[in-house]
Formats: C-alpha cells, structure tokens, sequence
C-alpha cells in the first residue's frame, strides 16, 4: 500500500472498503458530537429569545424557538441508532449515507433559521441586544465548525450558510457601522473555513495512518517455520479437525507433553489438560477463547493460568482463524508465550501499589477500590458501613519516643485492627488513619461493631520496653442510608470522626444530617467571610458587666454578632473558627475594636467596654498599632479599654510582653474561662492580669458544688485582681457568688446582650434599678 496514504494522500487511492470505512468514521465523529453541540445550542438559543426578542414579538419567539427545536432534535434521530442504549433503534435500517444528507438538511436549516431571525431582530433591537445577537452567531458558527470538522462538506455549509446569510443581512442595513461588521464577517467566515478544512485534512490523515498500519501489521511473517528457533514463544496451530497439526518441541517443551501426544489433543483439549479450569480466573479465560474460537474472530494477548508438572505457569495466547479460498474455516493458527515471570513481576507491582509499605494493611487505593467494589455488589438487604479511625495521641509518641517507636506502635495497631475486621476491611489511609468498611443487615446500625476496634486498643502496647497507651477515635456512614457515593461516604465518615474527637475523643461517632448542615455551614462561612468584612456586615452586642455588691454597672463586654443579609443575625460559633483558621480573625478583631471603642465614646465616663482577643490577634505583630490606633481614632481613653485573653494564647513570651506594654498604657487585662484551659498557675502569675473570669460552667455548677468557684475566686483575691463569674442566670447563683467574695457579676440574670441602640436606656433604666433586675428592662 502506498505510504501517501498515511499523509494524507487522495481518497481515490483506497480500496472501495477503505472509503467506506474512512466516510463512516468521519460521520460517526459528527454524529457523535452533533447531539451533544445541539444541546449546547439550544440552552444559547433560549438565552438569546429571552433576552434579544422585545416582548411585543412574543409570536416570533414562540415559532422560531419551536422550529430551531425541531431542526436541532433531528441529530436526535441521527444519535438514538448509533447509540448502545437505545436497542429498539438498533433493529432498523439507517445508513451512513442517511445520517450525511439528515445532517446536511439539519445545517442548512439552523443557518437559514438564523439568517431569518438576524433579519428581523437587527432592525428593531437596541445596540446591547445588537451586540448579543452578533457574538451568539458569531460563537455559534465557531462551535459548529469545530464540531462538524470531521466532515468536510458539513462543516463548511454550516460556516457558509451562517456567514453568507448574516453577511446579506448586515449589506442591507443603511448604518456605515455595518460596513466594517461587514468586513470583519468575511475574514471571520475565511478563518473558520480555513480552520474547518485543516481539521478536517488531519482527522482524515489519522485515519488513513491507521490503514496503513493495520495493513503492514497483516504484512508481518511471525508465523514462518523458523520462528521458534532460539526464541521463548511458539507457534501453534489446529487443522480443521480441530485438532493440533502443529506440535512443536518447544511447545512439547513448555507444556511437559510430548509431541506425539500433543498431535492427538485439540487445542481445547490442550488447555483442559494442563489444568485451565481449575480456578475462577482460567476458567474465564477459557470461556473467553472458546468463544472467539467458535466465532472464527481473532484474539490477542490472552492471559490463562496452566499447571505444568504441578506448577503454576501463565501463558499468554494469541491466534487467527485460516480462511480458504472458498471463505471457509480452514482451522487456527496463532503464537504462544510463558510469561509466567512478567506476569508475577506485574502481580507484585499491584500488591506493592496497593499494599501500605510499612503494616502491611491494604493502602487508601485498595480501600477506594475495594468500597466502590462493595458498593456495587451489595445486596438490597444490607448496609454498607465506612469508617475512618484516627489515634488520638500518636503525635505524643513520635515528640517523646522518636518515630522508630511510633511506626513499630503503627504496626502493633494495625495488626490488631486487622484480628477484629474479620470480613471486613481495614486499611491504612494516612499518617495515623486507619479506613474499615463493613457490610451488615440493614436493620443493623454500625456503632457497636466499630466499638470493638476501640476496646481492641484498650490493652496497653509494649513497643521496645515503653508501655503505650493507645486510645481512638471512630467516625462512620453508612450506605444507602447518608449517601451512595463512595466519595461522599468517607467525607461524612470524616464529619462523625472529628465529631468524635470534638465531643471527648476514644468514642464512635455517627454521620447525622445536622453534622452535614454544620459542614455546609462552616463552607459557607469559609466562602463569604471576606466579603462580608469588607462590606463590614458585623455588629456588637453588649453585655453588662456589674458589681455583685451594690449593682452598679463596670462596663460592657462587646460581643460579635454577623447580620448576614440571607441567614440574618449569627452567633459567633457560625464563624469564629473558621476566621481563626483562615486568619481573618485579625482583620476582622481590628473592625470590632474601631467598633466597640467608638460605641464607649457615648456612654458615661467611668464604664469601659471589654473586647474579646483572640490568640491570633494576640501574635500578630500589627496588634499593637491596631489597638492604638482604635484609641486615637475614637478619642477612647486606653483607661476604659479592657482586652479579654484566653489562657492558650498567652504562653509565648512576646504575647507577654505586649500585654504589659498595653497595660503600662492604662488598658486592663481579663483572662477569660479561666480554669479551663491547660496553663499552670504559675504561668499565669507571669501575667499582667486585672480581671479573672470564672467560666459559666462553674457558675451552673453551684447549686451541688461551690468548692470550685470559692476557691477560684480565693486565687484572684491572693494574686490581688478582680474575680467576675460570668453565665448568672438566677438569683441564687447571684447570692452564692456574693456569699464566695466574688466582685463582679455578668449573665443573663442581669441582662441579655444589648444591641449598641438600647445601651442608652439600659444605663438609664438601671440608675432606678441598682443595675439589678427588677423595674428594669
């Protein structure tokens, strides 16, 4: 065959065959993607009706929308006989010639239906519209010679048609603006048939190179008597007796049979000899080259497992049938090779891929496959349980005894967890994850059976003379019952695990939709925090603070507030943590100070107002320069300016050092919830401190147990600041804290957070009240 056939010489060179094939190719592409480019068209079309046709043409809209449907779903009736899905088209009668002239009168039609609709919308429609109408022709004369390419003369009367009608359109407008659009048109309609012919040009020279290449591959003598000389393969071959007319030494050689024998066996009878069948996968095997066999279609590369001499060998089979001249079967002919040592290699490379290197446990491509695999197969009657698993305190080993320590513990646990799956799966996914599927009843939950690879852990661990405890934590989903998706599954697997750890950790924690809203929630929050700081959609609420003996009021802690125009008024815990994360806590902390220092400005001299820093804030080096340049700006005193500091962001040394440089400026210090986090006393004495705040849980816990607040409140009392117990809630709480020397007092009992518009008449309301509640609001 001649080699201009692969680039891209005449189609008058191919054989009549050819031709046919390299038509149906080209039109299989068009009318593969001619349904899908209509869809694309029609969601345009609709746009540009709504849009471009005034409303006092409603009649037009309707028949020329309902006649460019119509032309566009005839590719339908193209498509629906190509496609696999549709069997009860498959049945008739539809040639390639039929689908070339379908598509051609399909073209044509859109390209006039747009030339009609460019006529009558350009003389009565504004520029913008004007402008919509030009760039969707424009765009879909592009898209539809890209798409019809493949198809010379299709694509180049879809360009033609579109270009040339909308180019007589434009000729007989009267404004000189048509004139240059006039222009543009022509060299936009030339580049697109020169684009159209050259797609067109290298779609058929790929074709024609895979002619060429199918024709030299039949061309080939593998098949010649001398083959096997020195070589590893064999040849074999089967009369029309079916049986082996060919028996070769060296196949005598691989397959322990001697040649004699192997003469009297049929090819079938050869495989079922040496033990083909013996296992699911030969069997299949088998299955398979039987079937091409008794179809007279050839085979390629046809792995099957044999046992020769009690050894398990692989072979790898290929074969042509021999066809006379007569068109009849005239047997079998077709190579062999042992590639019993490739074929384990390539086993070993798939277990290595999906087998974790240090425990042994299947990795997290095994667990993806073997959920999707479990996902498919399960029965209507069951339920599909995924878990993730997370230890709690490895990070702990690694820091203390070193990573040596912590991978033999990695090991030890993994072999445990995997003595519990049983049936099930357990996988390594990560550093200290772990990913457990598990099938069961549908009437049965998942909680108790993961429960067991938490008390499986309970034992202590000994790894290299250091005793280990080892707690975790379990999150888990179930299928059909939260989701089908594999995806979707280990995503809410991993909501209930850090459920799990938020609620205590060393428990199983199950998937429910409010952890799915949370998280919706959180993502939310994550995509418009930024753009509600800059639009500064944020408020302050503010709570008084007073003195438990005489009422009298000692300022306000300002409380954040989000006035999100959809959702309306949120909490800080809609979005605290996920400014934390993010850093826009700082941008966001320089807001609230501006805010809150500028609301003290109205009220009486000697009430300050209290504001919340978090240890983000508290670390970042512009701090400093924020505050004061809220006091400046507000004309605020730093004496009625109280920071409020957690215990978990005063640890570093320069955070220290700023507060006493805040504090040497006149600004007090309150350390909020104290006794809840994890500092000593002693570093807390380093502390420039004015304040100490007893957490609300303590408060709630005084009707059965005041030990703790008393003697918390003894702590300020000896380190010379104030106490305030914040969360009161009643009068007995009220009375207890006074009972206990405590200062200060703030909660609900007193008052609820006051928007900054009804801090006025609460301060003059509790001028008749004492700040108790009473006669006041």
């Amino acid at each position: 065959m001649s080699s201009n056939r692969a680039t891209g010489g005449a189609v008058s060179e191919l054989s009549e065959i050819e031709r046919q094939d390299l038509f149906a190719r080209q039109m299989g592409q068009a009318t593969t993607v001619a349904p899908l480019s209509n869809i694309a068209n029609i969601f345009s079309l609709c746009a540009l009706l709504m849009y471009v046709v005034p409303s006092d043409h409603q009649n037009f809209r309707i028949l020329w929308g309902a006649a460019a449907i119509l032309v566009a779903g005839n590719s339908i009736r193209v498509w629906l006989p190509r496609s696999k899905y549709v069997s009860v088209w498959r049945a008739r009668e539809h040639t390639t010639r039929y689908d070339y002239w379908a598509l051609m009168i399909e073209v044509i039609l859109l390209g006039v239906l747009m030339t009609i609709f460019a006529a009558k919308m350009l003389p009565v429609v504004d520029g913008p519209r004007r402008m919509v109408l030009t760039a969707t022709i424009a765009g879909l004369m592009g898209a539809g010679a890209v798409a019809l390419s493949t198809v010379r003369s299709i694509g180049l009367a879809w360009i033609l048609v579109h270009g040339l009608g909308l180019l007589l359109v434009i000729l007989l407008r009267p404004e000189v603006e048509y004139r240059y659009l006039a222009f543009q048109l022509v060299m936009y309609t030339f580049a697109l048939c020169v684009a159209a012919v050259y797609l067109s040009s290298s779609f058929r020279a790929r074709c024609l190179a895979e002619f060429e290449a199918a024709a030299e591959r039949e061309t080939v003598g593998l098949l010649l008597d001398d083959f096997e000389g020195g070589s590893r393969d064999w040849l074999w071959e089967v009369g029309t007796d079916g049986r082996m007319s060919r028996a070769s030494a060296r196949l005598s050689q691989v397959s322990g049979i001697p040649v004699a024998e192997l003469r009297e066996l049929t090819f079938r009878g050869l495989l079922e000899r040496l033990e083909i069948g013996s296992t699911r996968g030969g069997a299949h095997a088998l299955e398979v080259l039987v079937g091409h066999l008794e179809a007279l279609v050839p085979f390629r590369d046809v792995v099957v497992p044999v046992r020769v001499d009690d050894v398990d060998r692989w072979w790898s089979l290929s074969g042509n049938p021999l066809v006379s001249h007569d068109d009849s079967n005239g047997g079998w002919r077709g190579i062999g090779s042992d590639i019993t040592e490739k074929y384990n290699f390539e086993q070993k490379i798939l277990w290595l891929a999906a087998t974790d290197a240090l425990t042994g446990l299947p990795n997290r491509r095994a667990f993806s496959e073997e959920l999707d695999a479990a996902l498919d197969n399960t029965r209507d009657d069951q339920h599909v349980h995924v878990a993730i698993l997370d230890i709690d305190n490895f990070k702990s080993v690694n820091d203390t005894l070193g990573h040596s320590v912590g991978d033999k513990l990695l090991i030890a646990v993994a072999a445990r967890l995997d003595g519990v799956a049983e049936k099930g799966l357990c996988a390594r996914i990560g550093g200290d994850e772990f990913g457990l599927i598990h099938r069961s009843p549908a009437e049965d939950v998942g909680t108790a059976r993961f429960a067991d690879y938490l008390e499986a852990l309970r034992e202590p661990f000994l790894v290299n003379g250091n005793r280990i405890e080892v707690r975790a934590s379990i999150g888990y989903a179930s299928s059909p019952v939260d989701s089908e998706e594999s995806d979707g599954l280990v995503m809410f697997a991993d909501l209930a695990l850090y459920d799990a750890k938020a609620a205590g950790r060393d428990r199983v924690g199950r998937f429910s939709a409010a952890l799915r809203a949370r998280a919706s929630e959180r993502a939310v929050a994550l995509q418009e925090l930024g753009r509600a700081i800059e639009a500064r959609e944020f408020e302050l609420y503010y709570q008084p603070q007073i003195h438990a003996a005489t009422g009298l009021i000692e300022g306000f802690e300002a409380l954040l507030r989000w006035n999100h125009p959809d959702r309306g008024m949120l909490a800080p815990g809609h979005f605290i943590d996920v400014a934390e994360e993010t850093g826009l806590i700082v941008p966001l902390g320089v807001q609230v100070l501006e805010m809150a220092c500028a609301a003290a400005m109205t009220w009486p001299d000697d009430i300050l107002v209290a504001v919340n820093v978090s240890p983000m804030q508290l670390a970042s080096l512009d701090f400093g320069a924020a505050v004061a340049q809220a006091l400046a700006r507000s004309g605020l005193p730093g004496s009625r300016l109280q920071l409020e500091i957690t215990e978990t962001g005063t640890v570093d040394d320069r955070a220290i050092a700023q507060l006493v440089a805040f504090r040497g400026s006149g600004i007090s210090i309150a350390l909020d919830d104290f006794g809840t986090g994890y500092s000593s006393f002693e570093t807390v004495r380093r502390l420039p401190l004015d304040v100490l705040k007893i957490d609300r849980l303590f408060v709630s816990e005084l009707h059965h147990d005041s030990a703790v607040v008393e003697s918390l409140v003894e702590v300020s009392r000896s380190m010379g600041i104030k106490s305030l117990a914040e969360g009161v809630e009643t009068e007995g709480q009220l009375d207890q804290l006074r009972s206990a020397g405590c200062e200060l007092i703030q909660g609900f009992y007193i008052s609820r957070p006051l928007p900054a518009s009804k801090v006025a008449d609460y301060l003059e309301n509790s001028r008749a009240t004492a700040g108790f509640p009473g006669s006041g609001p």
